[in-house]
């Protein structure tokens, strides 16, 4: 009689959400045009260093934040490049990544991502899955 075999998989829930934005623009004059079409204040933080095994060292990555206290949802931008690689290796045709955190409603994703492809300077922005990333883990430091 051959045994049975049940396994369990349990679908990991990220408390993000997450754009991928096809940008030209240096970092300061993207979050420039953010704060001013999206009404919000991103700021320089310090840079998010990750250590990166094959290398030996860190890999430093800029990154801009922002709490709007009205709505509860936190902001964070972060380059995809640094001098030494991406932060994220399977998105390499992606410039910059946009994190919002906190309670978003049915269609607001949607809708950031229609008011981001109406911004100066960037080519292309898209919602990204953070489950289907390989390299997700990184994002959550």
């Amino acid at each position: 009689m051959s045994k049975k075999i049940h396994k369990l998989s349990e679908k990991e829930d990220y408390p993000f959400e997450l754009a991928g934005i096809s940008s030209p623009e240096n970092d300061y004059r993207l979050t420039w045009s953010l704060n001013n079409s999206l009404g919000i204040r991103l700021i320089r933080m310090d840079n998010l260093e990750i250590y990166h095994k094959r290398l030996d060292d860190k890999q430093t990555f800029p990154q801009f934040e922002y709490f709007d206290e009205e709505t509860l949802l936190q902001y964070r931008l972060i380059s995809n490049r640094s001098e030494t690689g991406y932060l994220l290796k399977e998105m390499t045709k992606i410039d910059y990544l946009l994190q919002i955190s906190g309670d978003l409603d049915e269609g607001w994703m949607e809708n950031l991502i229609k008011k981001l492809n109406s911004v100066d300077g960037i080519i292309l922005a898209f919602p990204i899955d953070p489950a289907s990333l390989k390299s997700r883990n990184k994002l959550l430091q």
